[in-house]
């Protein structure tokens, strides 16, 4: 006869935030098992008649065969994790090593009780830190390459997500928490909340309400969860609220919006040309340029750039992202005038970047290349959608004395570019080009 295997999840700590489900399912078991430091925190709660097996940290696998094994053989078994066992703990171990076995659902049965989690418990903490959306990542690159887990990151802070760092710091593992906050850094304001919490509801529990540039690495180790939070988030009294929404920065918006309606004179357009308000870029050669889109619109991105360099003798920083390239873009990036990544865009690849061309043939992908180019603060031309975008590429004519630009606003670049050639000509035949 089959038994029964309870996957019990016993919270953070405190026995008070034990489900009723939770502690139904360990009186009901004739077997516990879990990490030894678990068993003991729910020791008053076992009887004598049960058999009780804790082993070390680090045999997760051995206690889920060990638990299987018992329930297979007509054995009502409780198999313990700390919050909840869904999250980084032993159901999903339980459940791999079953779909090896070629489980069908029923030998043994198992059953999975939720629990509060520690992320919900340092989040009631604070007040209100997970009011919007969040995620959780853990920083132990144990059975995750560390590139993977960085781009995790990156994109959960380019998404403007909370985020939940588990196994943020170990004796072994002491760097990764401050690569993970180096990366935070490049979306998020110094002063972005973030609270660290150890021992969450255990006797011992330390909370600290502190920000992105204040936080102690060192003070962060193997019992803590860092909790950050997002753009919108804010301290009160102590305590850490994400808003629901971004309606307050709506609202600014708004409030700026009809400000500026209000100073707008009767007759004055509401969108063209006029509405631009033109500058000339001084100092952009030291700043990260990237290109996205290899193809001919790329390229005249690309040139547009190396001409303006040139005039000073300076080379930009150009990083050119996209799978194929025409021949003269080939051809620069042999000469190393750029850099050339023969591959499609992908989240995060505007980290750090401070000028941005969408020029992929894609909608979709310039449109997710403006988005997280707003995230990181980045300038950004959007070739096929102006509108999405910061700036647009001017027609330009240089000569000795002078700098002229002629801009339609994106809307007709190819008028833009016949009013340039006109002024080129009416110059030359005065004389003055």
């Amino acid at each position: 006869m089959s038994g029964a295997l309870f996957l019990v999840s016993i919270g953070p700590g405190d026995l008070s935030y034990l489900t009723l489900a939770a502690q139904h399912h360990l009186r009901a078991a004739e077997v516990v098992i879990g990490y030894k430091f678990y068993v003991e925190l729910i020791r008053p709660l076992l009887t004598d008649h049960q058999e009780v097996v804790g082993s070390p940290m680090g045999e997760e696998i051995e206690r889920a065969r060990q638990a299987i094994a018992l329930a297979q053989q007509g054995r009502r078994v409780a198999l313990i994790s700390s919050g909840d066992a869904g999250i980084y703990a032993m159901a999903a171990p339980v459940f791999e090593l079953l779909h090896g076995q070629g489980w069908q659902g029923d030998d043994p049965r198992v059953f999975v009780t939720p629990g509060v989690s520690a992320l919900q418990a340092v989040a009631g903490r604070v007040g209100a830190a997970i009011g919007h959306d969040f995620c959780a990542i853990s920083l132990s690159d144990l059975l995750t390459p560390w590139p993977i887990i960085e781009r995790r990151i990156a994109v959960a802070a380019w998404g403007d997500f909370v985020i939940a760092f588990y196994n943020p710091r170990s004796r072994e593992r002491t760097w990764q928490l401050a690569r993970a906050v180096e990366i935070l850094r490049r979306f998020r304001a110094t002063s972005t909340p973030v609270a660290v919490a150890r021992n969450i509801t255990r006797h011992d529990e330390q909370v600290t309400v502190t920000t992105l540039q204040a936080l102690d690495i060192e003070a962060v180790d193997m019992f803590s969860l860092v909790l950050v939070g997002n753009s919108q988030s804010f301290i009160v009294a102590g305590h850490i609220v994400t808003p629901r929404g971004y309606a307050t920065a709506r609202l600014h918006e708004a409030a700026q919006g009809e400000s500026a309606e209000q100073d707008r004179a009767p007759d004055a357009p509401r969108s063209g040309v006029r509405a631009l308000y033109p500058i000339t870029l001084t100092r952009f050669t030291e700043a990260a340029i990237v290109v996205c889109g290899g193809g001919k619109v790329g390229e005249r991105k690309v040139r547009g750039l190396l001409d303006a360099a040139a005039e000073e003798g300076i080379s930009p920083r150009i990083r050119l992202i996209s799978p194929t390239a025409t021949e003269t873009l080939q051809q620069w990036a042999a000469e190393g005038r750029i850099d050339w990544e023969a591959r499609p865009y992908a989240a995060g690849d505007l980290s750090g970047a401070r000028l941005v061309f969408a020029a992929t043939s894609e909608r979709e992908v310039n449109a997710a290349i403006a988005q997280e180019a707003a995230a990181v603060g980045a300038f950004c031309n959007v070739a096929d959608a102006p509108e999405e975008g910061d700036f647009h590429v001017p027609a330009v004519l240089r000569t000795e004395e002078a700098l002229i630009a002629v801009s339609t606003g994106g809307a007709d670049p190819r008028r833009a570019v016949s009013y340039r050639d006109r002024i080129r000509s009416l110059l030359s035949q005065a004389g003055s080009y």
